[in-house]
């Protein structure tokens, strides 16, 4: 249980840094909300993709998926520009909110049907 958490607080640390590492290098030239969006869809893609490959191996799967893309991808950053976008816009608001939800569930589906013919 103990190696379980420990691969998984690893991999957190891995994934927090690299979200702050894309984060810093994105907000020189978009907004905060583009830079979330685009972690928030590479990571679901690449969620798939490793989903795919390595769903029967649980250490593997505990580092890379909880861990590593647990602390990359953002949803407590996500619903913080949901409340900052509904200052100024609605509009923006709610296609930010769709956006996101629905370019992420397409990621994570193409990321399986990729992973799933590298598995085959």
């Amino acid at each position: 249980m103990y190696s379980k958490i420990l691969f998984v607080f690893i991999g957190g640390g891995i994934g927090t840094v690299a979200r702050f590492l894309m984060n810093y290098l994105i907000n020189f030239t978009m907004l905060t909300q583009i830079s979330t969006l685009l972690i928030n869809v590479s990571g679901s893609f690449l969620f798939g993709v490793i989903y795919s490959i390595v769903s029967r191996n649980s250490i593997v799967s505990l580092f890379l998926l909880t861990g590593i893309l647990g602390g990359f991808t953002t949803y407590s950053q996500f619903t913080f520009d949901i409340i900052e976008l509904s200052k100024n816009s609605q509009l923006t608001t709610l296609a930010y909110f769709f956006g996101t939800v629905i370019l992420s569930l397409l990621a994570a589906l193409l990321g399986v049907y990729i992973g799933s013919k590298l598995v085959n």
